[in-house]
């Protein structure tokens, strides 16, 4: 338990072979329904640090970082927060994901893509996209997750 949740340890070698697992069945599909899973999760935490905290935008996406890394997801800090932009901007360093994923071309880590998506929807009350612009699996020194507000309401056209 941490605090009143329950939590499952698991080892992310695990998880990386679940996610290949459902690369290999889903293929090009695959890391969205990894990112889904992720973004569930950073929309449930944001609901209870809303609850229990009386903070603005970046409080809450600060201790948001700060439980992730308390969970053992890697050191999750928030490089840039731009409200006015919609922007968030997340640099996780030892992301255990890529660690147990290996070599890879391509970034891997999805779940924690659609965590910082997920962050970013909850203190923006929009729509957004997130992209990993890094990835440790490719080589680079961390991971950086880049979210983008989706103003669909203020947009001038929009499509699927």
């Amino acid at each position: 338990m941490l605090g009143p949740l329950r939590y499952l340890l698991l080892r992310p070698e695990t998880l990386s072979e679940i996610q290949k697992g459902v690369e290999d069945r889903l293929g090009s599909n695959a890391p969205d329904y990894l990112y889904t899973a992720g973004a569930s999760w950073a929309m449930g935490v944001m609901r209870r640090l809303r609850a229990a905290l009386a903070g603005d935008g970046r409080e809450l996406l600060e201790a948001a970082c700060m439980h992730a890394s308390e969970l053992g997801w890697g050191k999750f800090e928030l490089s840039a927060w731009q409200a006015d932009e919609k922007k968030l901007v997340v640099r996780v360093t030892g992301s255990p994901l890529a660690a147990a994923y290996g070599q890879a071309d391509q970034p891997v880590c999805h779940l924690f893509a659609g965590a910082v998506g997920g962050m970013a929807e909850a203190v923006l009350s929009m729509p957004t996209s997130c992209t990993e612009q890094m990835c440790l699996a490719r080589g680079d020194p961390a991971c950086l997750f880049s979210a983008i507000g989706n103003d669909l309401a203020g947009a001038e056209s929009w499509s699927w």
